[in-house]
């Protein structure tokens, strides 16, 4: 339960910054403009691939340090 926990809480920290620095956000904004040429109204979208991505990078993280940690170290008796 504490390997799992700890894995789980380890991967969304490096795997969160390694997305931060790594991935772009490429949102998309979409103004909506008047026969004058001003904008009246301005949408903001989310960028999923982002969030998938994001999700995937702390996925593979924190199951990769999982795996790493129920290897048997030497220094263990």
């Amino acid at each position: 339960m504490k390997k799992g926990l700890i894995s789980v809480l380890s991967g969304l920290i490096i795997g969160g910054m390694l997305s931060y620095l790594f991935l772009e956000y490429n949102g998309w904004t979409y103004h909506e403009v008047t026969a004058e040429g001003t904008t009246f109204n301005t949408l903001h979208e989310l960028d999923y691939n982002l969030l998938l991505n994001t999700g995937l990078v702390i996925l593979c993280v924190g199951v990769g340090i999982y795996r790493f940690s129920e290897r048997e170290s030497p220094c263990r008796a």
